[in-house]
């Protein structure tokens, strides 16, 4: 679970298994912004801003596969996300990849002709900040996407099982200000750092596992510690149940790579802001 007062930390811990707790979420989306980026070609230098583990990244290569790729600069703050997108990327002479907090890019005026920062700039301590760079850094007549979301499929899951076992808690939230699920404050925020064409758009993806069995748990591991944190044992146990009912009335069968899923629906907000 993300600590918004060490972000960094944070992912700098959960590096190797950042893109396992994400579900494919992180990916699919990845996978739908490409559309945003249909101008991009051997010749363009894109940035993988507040890369993670490096999913962008290789989205973007498996989609040049065929063809020669851009180049790509991923940065992020947390120096293990950073070594192992290098290890990841280390046979692509196109990659560089430099521990660089998204608020302070340590490149030159206009050096992107594309940008993407998806699913940082709320976590950033400076979100402000981080955007103007993002404008500062990219090329007049460049595209940056800006991803973040708007709706967490698994909050109202956890919240469920509050109002069954304990109505009087204060219902779970995930640890970002409430105000980064509006699409609206995103657009606000891009259009405060100097872009004037801001599209915005919505995708839904999924947080998905193989079996609801795997959903259950991969809730109680991630948000039990916090949400059910001072239940007693009897609670917890009740819990147990409880989330297992919620779960299998609250997702969906989906098909990932050819095979069955268990998926949660998540809504993402898609800023794709032109310079």
């Amino acid at each position: 679970m993300v600590d918004t007062t060490k972000p960094l930390a944070h992912f700098d811990d959960s590096a190797q298994s950042y893109e396992k707790n994400t579900g494919g979420c992180t990916r699919e989306l990845a996978e739908r912004i490409l559309p945003f980026l249909d101008d991009v070609t051997a010749d363009s230098v894109v940035l993988d801003n507040a890369c993670g583990s490096g999913i962008v990244t290789d989205v973007l290569l498996r989609h040049f596969s065929a063809a020669p790729p851009p180049r790509i600069f991923a940065t992020d703050g947390a120096p293990k996300m950073v070594e192992l997108v290098r290890g990841r990327f280390s046979g692509d002479e196109g990659v560089t990849a430099a521990v660089m907090p998204g608020e302070a890019l340590d490149v030159a005026d206009a050096t992107f002709t594309h940008s993407v920062t998806s699913l940082g700039l709320m976590f950033f301590a400076d979100p402000a900040k981080g955007a103007a760079e993002i404008y500062r850094t990219l090329k007049p007549g460049g595209t940056a996407v800006v991803t973040g979301w708007e709706e967490l499929g698994y909050v109202p899951i956890v919240r469920e099982v509050q109002r069954e076992i304990r109505p009087a808690d204060e219902p779970f939230s995930y640890p970002i200000g409430a105000d980064w699920f509006d699409p609206a404050h995103t657009e606000r925020v891009m259009r405060a750092a100097g872009f004037e064409d801001v599209e915005m758009r919505s995708e839904l993806v999924y947080w998905a596992d193989k079996t609801a069995e795997e959903v259950v748990s991969f809730i109680a591991e991630m948000f039990g510690s916090i949400a059910f944190k001072d239940w007693d044992d009897a609670e917890k146990k009740r819990a147990e149940g409880v989330l297992t009912q919620v779960v299998k009335g609250s997702t969906v069968d989906i098909e990932r790579d050819g095979a069955k899923w268990v998926g949660i629906k998540m809504k993402a907000i898609v800023a794709v802001c032109r310079k």
